[in-house]
């Protein structure tokens, strides 16, 4: 018996233990069911994780973050027609070509795959309509606007021909003087500023501007200020006058030279060196003429200064007009004399004259000069021609300035003194 007992326990049996298989397999099952209860855990966790991140609305969805560097010059886009007449065209930025300069967040290039996403985005057929108003609308995108105006054509560039012409000057003691040359040119054809071909022919307004070359600044203000088709006048008694005749000249002001007429009540009212008077005899006048006239050269006529007295006295108004049409010149009157015969007399010679509508500025007032700019556009429109003599104060310059800028969108156009000549 006892021998049997201990063969049983030298076998490993017995009721309280049970019989292994010889060759392990056991221990490998318990193993793999381990495993999977570990991969089982993994995906319920996963899962769980899924739910807790799915309010993200990017969840899921692959995400590339690049940068766009704007190129200097882009290549031109392709366009979309907006109204012809804006003669713009605004462009879709998602039309534009891919850039060349694209990178990502960390600078660097993307692959292709990502620039296959860039290039979908921009071959989205987005929803575009066009308005009323001339803009081209598109769908989630900003608002791409027209110019409001077309810029105007620049005006042309009228250049006055060299001054003084050698033809147009007969050399003296006094200094050059104007005449006619051999070729049958005058001055008042010569240094007048040209009107462009196709200006209408009514509604015209001529503006001259006095007193020219006694003040320095007062000049240099004018001739930097007033459009080029403001005729400027000067008086004999200016210093460095052939300077400014060319700086005027140069900025497309024609020129005219003033000549001082006797006025009533000389001398007590003496408008200069050298005036005319009714009292002197011809040559004295003639004399005295001619030293007016050579101060300077590149003037188209001459104006009278003062005179009320002077051009109402045929006697001595006669020789002296027709000293001036023999040396080519136009004879412009103030208008500041309502008795002058200058006028009248000047279309008899036969010289070209023009006859001063009114004075702007006998007053230095802006209500007065706009009264008296409203009355020459009456005219104007009544006659087809209006001349307006200012002088040269800075006011007066500054308010001709701003009044000349609204003229042509009124209907009426600016000329030169020469082009309102009879």
């Amino acid at each position: 018996m006892s021998d049997m007992v201990a063969k049983m326990a030298a076998s490993g049996s017995g009721p309280d233990r049970q019989a292994e298989p010889e060759d392990g397999s056991g221990l490998r099952g318990g193993r793999i069911l381990a495993v999977a209860a570990a991969i089982v855990a993994l995906v319920y966790g996963g899962t769980f994780a899924w739910l807790l991140i799915s309010d993200s609305r990017l969840a899921g969805e692959p995400v590339v973050r690049l940068a766009l560097a704007a190129p200097e010059e882009p290549a031109a886009p392709e366009e979309t027609e907006v109204p012809a007449e804006t003669g713009e065209t605004a462009i879709d930025p998602l039309d534009a070509p891919a850039d060349p300069q694209t990178t990502l967040e960390d600078g660097s290039a993307p692959t292709d795959e990502e620039l296959a996403l860039l290039d979908a985005a921009r071959n989205l057929d987005l929803d575009a309509e066009q308005d009323v108003s001339g803009e081209v609308r598109i769908t989630g995108a900003e608002t791409l606007g027209a110019p409001e105006t077309t810029p105007a054509p620049a005006a042309p560039v009228i250049r006055l021909a060299p001054a003084p012409d050698p033809a147009l000057v007969e050399a003296t003691a006094e200094g050059p003087l104007p005449r006619i040359a051999r070729d049958g040119r005058r001055p008042s054809q010569v240094y007048a500023r040209p009107v462009p071909p196709g200006t209408q022919t009514g509604r015209r307004i001529a503006i001259i501007v006095s007193g020219m070359g006694i003040s320095e600044s007062a000049t240099a203000h004018a001739i930097e200020t007033l459009p080029p088709e403001v005729t400027l006048s000067f008086a004999p008694y200016g210093a460095r006058l052939q300077e400014w005749i060319d700086k005027a000249r140069e900025a497309g002001h024609e020129v005219l030279l003033e000549l001082p007429m006797e006025p009533f009540g000389y001398p007590q009212n003496d408008p200069g060196p050298h005036t005319l008077l009714t009292g002197g005899n011809t040559a004295e006048n003639i004399s005295r003429l001619e030293w007016l006239m050579s101060r300077f050269t590149g003037y188209a006529g001459v104006m009278n200064y003062q005179g009320a007295r002077f051009t109402a006295s045929s006697t001595a108004l006669k020789p002296v007009l027709a000293a001036l049409g023999a040396r080519g010149l136009l004879y412009v009157d103030n208008g500041a004399s309502a008795r002058s015969l200058a006028p009248a007399m000047s279309r008899e010679a036969g010289m070209p004259a023009v006859q001063a509508t009114r004075i702007i500025d006998p007053v230095q007032s802006p209500e007065v000069i706009a009264n008296a700019l409203d009355m020459l556009q009456q005219v104007s429109a009544e006659s087809g021609v209006a001349v307006g003599v200012a002088s040269g104060f800075p006011v007066t310059v500054d308010a001709l300035a701003q009044w000349a800028t609204k003229l042509k969108d009124e209907g009426y156009v600016l000329v030169p003194a020469t082009a309102a000549a009879e």
